[in-house]
């Protein structure tokens, strides 16, 4: 961990915090920013070992780490209510999760393609769920 900023921005103390893709690079690094700043700050990512490294090294008291795969839309939407079941209603969101393998375009083949926009920007679109209008 390091200190990212001398600058404090009280407002977002006690904020709700929502990171996806948080448990390692610039996703880490916005967990770590917004602990720092006094929020509560809850991350989900696919890798488990480092999600629970950085949620200890943090501690739980204001960090709650979720495993989770953003392409899953029902696991997504549950990590979200868990969220706000402990927290209340998230205040900032933050779609951090993503893929951005380098290759040559001629590798890309339709199932690569799909796979890239569920990871990297299918879950930034869920809708909530609605009944069905009469």
């Amino acid at each position: 961990m390091s200190q990212h900023t001398q600058t404090r921005y009280p407002s977002l103390t006690g904020k709700v915090i929502l990171i996806s893709g948080g448990a390692s690079g610039i996703g880490a690094a916005f967990v770590e920013a917004f602990h720092q700043q006094g929020a509560r700050v809850a991350f989900l990512d696919l890798d488990q070992a480092g999600g629970q490294t950085l949620a200890a090294a943090l501690g739980q008291d204001r960090v709650k780490f979720l495993p989770c795969n953003v392409r899953d839309i029902p696991a997504l939407q549950a990590a979200i209510a868990a969220v706000e079941a402990q927290w209340g209603a998230v205040d900032v969101l933050i779609n951090n999760a993503a893929r951005d393998d380098r290759h040559p375009m001629q590798d890309v083949d339709v199932d690569y393609w799909d796979e890239r926009m569920q990871t990297n920007l299918r879950h930034a679109f869920s809708p909530p769920r609605r009944s069905p209008r009469e």
